[in-house]
């Protein structure tokens, strides 16, 4: 497999969500509550994106399958981009009152979402590969752990806005907790990795 194709490939998976979401708000689609749909899909592709980008290095480790690794990027990245497209459809959907908006941002899981989201802002930026360079692989990588607790605070705020079918909601959360279980073993058997 050629890590440049599946990158490439990632990319464009990534993107689907996006262009069939905003085609159907430019399309009229979701009339009924336009901006409530966007912000319930972009939560949830940011949350499915980034349980997936956090299995790649398990799955990896399993099948050897080295040429999956680049597509952490695309995943991750885009994890957080959906992100903030969520925060930024949540406003929306308020009209930006902000008085409304500070008001509400006091509940519960809108604090986790918040306090999630802020915590992709230094994994986006850091995201490329000359901020890599300029950290340092060691502080870099410590850098990026910070993808687990915005992972758990993430599914944390979906588990308390979600109110119907919650398959998924407990699909991801075994995930990420395999996730994380995964990078404490590789942590503490150093010669593994």
């Amino acid at each position: 497999m050629n890590p440049g194709r599946v990158e490439a490939v990632a990319w464009f998976l990534v993107a689907l969500p996006a262009a069939f979401l905003f085609a159907g708000l430019a399309s009229g689609a979701y009339d009924a509550s336009p901006w409530r749909f966007a912000v319930h899909e972009s939560g949830l592709w940011s949350l499915r994106l980034t349980t997936i980008a956090l299995l790649v290095s398990p799955f990896v480790a399993l099948t050897g399958l080295r040429a999956l690794e680049p597509s952490r990027r695309a995943l991750g990245l885009s994890a957080a981009l959906y992100a903030f497209a969520h925060v930024w459809f949540w406003m929306r959907q308020y009209a930006f009152q902000w008085d409304y908006l500070l008001d509400e941002i006091l509940r519960l899981f809108l604090i986790l979402g918040t306090v999630a989201t802020l915590l992709m802002v230094p994994l986006a930026a850091t995201s490329n590969d000359m901020a890599r360079k300029r950290l340092g692989m060691a502080v870099w990588r410590r850098l990026h752990l910070l993808v687990f607790p915005a992972a758990a605070i993430g599914w944390w705020h979906y588990a308390l806005a979600v109110r119907l079918d919650r398959t998924e909601l407990y699909l991801q959360g075994v995930a990420i907790a395999a996730a994380i279980a995964h990078r404490i073993w590789r942590a503490l058997a150093p010669q593994q990795r």
